[in-house]
């Protein structure tokens, strides 16, 4: 080998050497390069837990009952929406996603008592919602409640258009004509 060949080969062995180190170097994570420290996040959440049939892990109170007169022309009149109050008792907010209203015989819900045909038809609106078999308010956010304690953590219930017609028993004396039942789920109404 002459001294040409030689230079060329350790010309060529140097340049592999240095690219080796390159590509090694260019391979090798940033990290192994950084100086001081670094860091990584993790979420913290809270949720409320699904609601069970015991009521553990919603709480809230409603009236016990929403007293109707009947008036000679059918009209019906009740107590101010002050004194019915749908009551947050949970540390965050609820709304009323369901109220399923379930007429009590002898009595008959109707939409309309003036289009019905029923003996002891009636009709009641609530907060501008018709009663019904079951209504879907869980979109309305007329029915959403803050946290307990808030300036929002109630619901005054104004009944409206509450009628009757074509009564056929005794109401001298308060009668049960429906039950509500209230369903309600935490966070609030889009």
């Amino acid at each position: 080998m002459d001294t040409t060949n030689n230079r060329k080969l350790k010309t060529c062995a140097g340049a592999l050497a240095v690219s080796l180190v390159v590509a090694a170097a260019v391979a090798t994570p940033t990290l192994a390069f950084a100086a001081g420290t670094t860091s990584q996040s993790t979420d913290v959440t809270v949720q409320s837990v699904t609601p069970d049939p015991s009521g553990d892990n919603l709480s809230f109170s409603v009236p016990t009952q929403i007293p109707f007169v009947a008036k000679a022309d059918g009209t019906m009149l009740s107590a101010s929406a002050d004194s019915l109050k749908i009551q947050n008792k949970s540390v965050f907010p609820i709304h009323v996603v369901n109220m399923a209203v379930a007429e009590q015989s002898p009595f008959k819900l109707v939409a309309d008592v003036t289009a019905s045909t029923e003996a002891n038809a009636f009709q009641f609106t609530i907060n501008g919602t018709k009663a019904a078999a079951s209504v879907d308010t869980s979109s309305e956010a007329a029915w959403n409640m803050g946290y307990e304690g808030s300036a929002t953590d109630t619901i005054s219930l104004k009944t409206n258009d509450a009628k009757i017609a074509r009564v056929n028993t005794d109401i001298s004396t308060p009668q049960k004509a429906a039950a509500i039942t209230w369903t309600v789920a935490s966070g609030a109404a889009q």
